[in-house]
């Protein structure tokens, strides 16, 4: 479940919602469309399917960017950077350093915000190890480890 601690803030002039106020963004008129208007059956067939796991983890908004799609709850957990014949290249937002030889680079943003880079070349690699990296992520998405670490503050030891 999202926490709702704070509502979101919402950008003018694109419309887009962020956790914080004044968040920098590619602001603009994108979308999905536009994302996959040159890319091949192929490539769009790898999207749609990687869409549709994203789909399976529940409700989400889908955040076109100048060069990316990301997909969001409260916070952008998942997206698709790179889109072409020879694969799928994204990236998932976690609370923690995940460990798979999959992972391409783990960048640290903060103590408890690590995103993994990966790339899926055919929808046959879109398994189960996949799927949960993609649900573990959609939950850092609705921030519910904030709601958590919240909850055990105010009740202390």
């Amino acid at each position: 479940m999202a926490t709702r601690s704070r509502p979101l803030w919402t950008c003018p002039k694109c419309d887009r919602e962020f956790v914080n106020r004044n968040m920098p963004h590619s602001c603009g008129p994108y979308s999905v469309k536009q994302f996959l208007a040159d890319k091949s059956q192929y490539a769009i067939s790898l999207y749609e399917h990687f869409s549709g796991l994203i789909d399976d983890c529940g409700p989400v908004k889908v955040a076109p960017a100048k060069t990316r799609i990301g997909f969001q709850v409260r916070m952008i957990f998942a997206a698709v950077n790179k889109l072409n014949d020879k694969g799928l290249e994204a990236h998932v937002v976690l609370t923690r350093r995940l460990k798979s030889p999959r992972f391409r680079r783990i960048e640290m943003m903060t103590p408890k915000c690590y995103v993994h880079h990966f790339r899926l070349e055919s929808q046959t690699e879109m398994d189960d190890e996949v799927k949960e990296w993609l649900r573990e992520a959609y939950r850092v998405g609705t921030q519910e480890h904030l709601a958590r670490r919240s909850r055990a503050q105010k009740t202390g030891p």
